[in-house]
């Protein structure tokens, strides 16, 4: 029987290989109940891994899917489209896991961009983008968050002369900056990001808040916020005096 990490890499592999699975069959491969596959087909659709589908789920990597999500988060996708604005061409880029990451990938197009991330499923949405690499940086792979994540890591990302990163972090405030829940991946963004990059924070307003989390990039080391219009001037304005721009998408 497989554990729940267990089982969730597995069935993120399998949708990776074959664009689709049934929960019966993903059932009967791993030896649990139905029940157990769909909730936990569930837990990997809020995090942003793949999409439910009557019967079983299905990769996001299908381009009628990729439209069905557009339609749904016209905030993140505001967002997101504000943040590759403002990429320049020809860029090593960061991005971090979320399904904000997702999002961006979504509508980055060439530039003769590459694109390095330590989520390997992050990285699936840039097939096919003309003149544009993307690199997995590998390591120690975080089972219950489904990234790449310690010192191995962390030396891969910083051989790769990195220009630019995008954060998607759980929140962030004006006093402590980015701030992650998950220890291992907070741990990760801080050794990742070189003294002279350009570091990016994309995030819906909802989550620029002094929420309890494992804050690791300073307010001094960031040097735009890109959220959406919901965000209080108050907030704005505290964020701006700590000297990193707010653009409003």
């Amino acid at each position: 029987m497989y554990l729940a990490s267990q089982r969730k890499e597995f069935i993120l592999k399998t949708l990776a290989e074959h664009g689709a699975a049934r929960t019966i069959a993903l059932a009967k491969q791993m030896k649990v109940t139905d029940e157990t596959v769909r909730n936990d087909l569930i837990n990997l659709e809020k995090r942003g891994f793949l999409k439910r589908v009557h019967g079983g789920a299905l990769a996001l990597t299908h381009k009628s899917l990729h439209e069905d999500i557009v339609t749904q988060d016209d905030v993140s996708i505001r967002i997101a489209k504000k943040t590759v604005q403002n990429i320049p061409a020809s860029v090593v880029m960061f991005i971090d896991s979320s399904t904000m990451g997702y999002q961006i990938c979504n509508h980055i197009n060439s530039k003769d961009t590459h694109v390095v991330s330590n989520n390997p499923t992050l990285l699936t949405r840039l097939e096919g983008i003309p003149n544009l690499s993307f690199y997995c940086t590998g390591g120690h792979f975080d089972r219950e968050a489904l990234v790449y994540v310690g010192q191995d890591a962390a030396k891969a990302a910083g051989s790769l002369s990195i220009d630019m990163v995008v954060l998607t972090p759980d929140c962030y405030s004006p006093k402590h900056g980015a701030g992650y829940k998950n220890m291992l991946q907070s741990e990760f963004i801080k050794s990742v990001i070189p003294a002279d990059a350009k570091v990016i924070i994309a995030m819906p307003s909802t989550s620029v808040a002094n929420n309890p989390a494992f804050y690791t990039v300073a307010p001094s080391q960031v040097s735009m916020l890109i959220t959406d219009e919901a965000l209080s001037p108050e907030m704005a304005d505290q964020i701006e005096k700590s000297g990193v721009k707010v653009e409003l998408a």
